[in-house]
C-alpha cells in the first residue's frame, strides 16, 4: 500500500506499544493526520484537549493486543480539571491523576458491588486508577480518545475513522465481548463483528446526573460466566481490603462478655 501520510512513524510507533503493527495500515493511509492536525490547530488556538498527549492511546499500552479479553468502551475522556490538573488519564472512567474518583467511577464501584457483593458487607476499594482491570484484559477504551476542555464528547466525529478500523480491522480478530456504555458509544457497534457478544447499558454518568443508582444489569457476571466456558478465566471487577474484611470477621467471631448476675440476696 502507498504511504500517504506526511507523519513520521517512528515518531507515533512508541505510543502505540504491541499494537503498531495493527495500526500502521490506517497510519500509513493518512488515517491520522486529520486527527494530529485538528488536534494541533486547536491547541495553537488555545483550546485545551484531555488527555494530555502522552495519555491518548495509554489504554493500548496497558492493555497489549495479545492480552485483550474483554472491549469496555465509554463515550469520551472526562472534560474537567481538577485541582488544575486534567482529570483524563487515557484510561475510560479512570481518574488516576487526581487520584479522586468522578461521579461516574463511584457510580460503576457501586453497582459492580451490587452485582458481585451485595450484602455480604465486603469492603470494596474503589479506586481512582482502574489499570488493574485493563492489566486484566479490559481494554479501556472510549469512543473518541480526546476531548476539549468543558465539551464532552466534542470530539466523537473525529475519532470516528479511527474506531471504525479498530473495530472492522483490528478488534474483528479477537472476537472478545463488548460493553458500550451510553448511546453514543453504542453507535459503534454497526463497525462490530455479527454474532459477537455485545452489551448496551447506559452511562454511569446519566445516573448521577439523573440522581439515580446506576445499575450494571448483571452484565460483568454474564461476562464471567463467558470468560470461564471459553478459557477457564474471570476478570476480577473489584478489588477487595482483605484486611477490613478480616477485622470485621474477627469481631463478629469474639464472644459476648455476660454482665455478672446481680444478687439480689444483698
Amino acid at each position: 500500500m502507498e504511504i500517504q501520510t506526511k507523519l513520521d512513524w517512528l515518531k507515533f510507533e512508541s505510543q502505540f506499544g504491541t499494537w503498531a503493527k495493527k495500526f500502521k495500515p490506517f497510519f500509513d493511509s493518512g488515517g491520522f493526520d486529520p486527527i494530529y492536525t485538528f488536534l494541533k490547530k486547536e491547541s495553537k488556538r488555545g483550546k485545551q484537549i484531555a488527555p494530555e498527549s502522552q495519555n491518548v492511546f495509554r489504554c493500548f499500552r496497558e492493555t497489549p493486543f495479545d492480552e485483550v479479553r474483554i472491549i469496555l468502551c465509554g463515550l469520551s475522556p472526562y472534560h474537567l480539571f481538577r485541582n488544575d490538573l486534567p482529570i483524563a488519564d487515557g484510561l475510560c472512567l479512570s481518574c488516576s491523576i487526581t487520584n479522586y474518583a468522578q461521579p461516574s467511577l463511584s457510580q460503576f464501584y457501586t453497582a459492580l458491588e451490587n452485582e458481585f457483593y451485595n450484602g455480604m458487607g465486603l469492603h470494596v476499594i474503589k479506586n481512582p486508577d482502574v489499570s488493574y482491570l485493563a492489566h486484566q484484559g479490559v481494554l479501556m477504551l472510549n469512543a473518541a480518545l480526546t476531548t476539549e476542555i468543558h465539551k464532552a464528547g466534542s470530539h466523537l466525529a473525529l475519532w470516528e475513522p479511527f474506531m471504525k478500523f479498530l473495530f472492522e480491522q483490528v478488534l474483528d480478530t479477537i472476537g472478545a465481548p463488548v460493553i458500550f456504555l451510553g448511546r453514543e458509544a453504542a453507535k459503534l457497534e454497526r463497525y462490530t463483528m455479527p454474532f459477537n457478544w455485545i452489551f448496551k447499558l447506559s452511562h454511569p454518568a446519566s445516573a448521577s446526573y439523573a440522581q439515580e443508582e446506576w445499575s450494571s444489569e448483571g452484565t460483568f457476571k454474564t461476562i464471567n460466566k463467558i470468560l470461564k466456558e471459553r478459557n477457564n478465566e474471570t476478570i476480577n471487577w473489584l478489588q477487595l481490603d482483605s484486611e477490613k474484611t478480616k477485622e470485621d470477621e474477627n469481631k463478629l467471631k469474639k464472644p459476648i462478655k455476660s454482665k455478672k448476675p446481680i444478687n439480689r440476696s444483698q
